[in-house]
């Protein structure tokens, strides 16, 4: 039975739900680092960054004013091939003022990925992916609550219940692998 626009919103916002009742830190890590991940300054140009969107998660943002939608083909970017659909991401429009009640799964999960291993298990590692700013928390190794690592590993759990979901954390898993950097298991 396909999921109706209706129900699939509803389903993101429960995931939005359990993430909201947790933190990375005790206090607002935005308080380190003067809310970089959300916008940084380049040679004082400001720049913006956006965030892909899970399958789905667009419609969260098709009435927002604190957020641009922008759609990309999936074929013109380096995705799995199982996503036939188009690829939504989202950019702040004040940030960091934005509306946090709807700030992407991404941001909500922040510093944590999701790891596939090639055992097909899954995992949260630290994103140390190259972004175009310094995390204080990944900087300093600073300790994340037990409880935000829980529920993050929760919602993944969920998430890649949905194959396209699941075959693109496979697939950045795989090629985090293959580039043989270490990466640090948090569960």
């Amino acid at each position: 039975m396909e999921i109706t626009a209706s129900q699939m919103k509803k389903n993101i916002q429960k995931i939005y739900d359990m993430l909201d009742k947790v933190s990375p830190l005790d206090y607002d890590c935005g308080k380190l680092c003067g809310e970089i991940c959300c916008v940084y300054d380049d040679n004082n140009k400001e720049e913006k960054v956006g965030l892909y969107l899970l399958p789905g998660e667009e419609l969260m943002y098709e009435d927002s004013d604190s957020f641009n939608l922008y759609c990309i083909n999936s074929k013109d970017i380096d995705y799995p091939h199982s996503w036939d659909d188009d690829v939504y991401l989202v950019e702040c429009t004040n940030p960091p003022k934005c509306n946090r009640s709807i700030r992407p799964i991404q941001c909500r999960t922040f510093p944590l990925i999701p790891h596939i291993n090639s055992n097909g298990t899954l995992h949260l590692i630290l994103d140390e992916n190259e972004i175009p700013y310094e995390c204080p928390i990944i900087r300093d190794n600073l300790e994340l609550n037990k409880d935000f690592i829980n529920e993050t590993y929760k919602v993944w759990k969920i998430l890649i219940n949905d194959p396209v979901v699941y075959d693109l954390i496979a697939y950045d898993s795989r090629r985090r692998d293959n580039r043989r950097k270490k990466y640090k298991i948090i569960i």
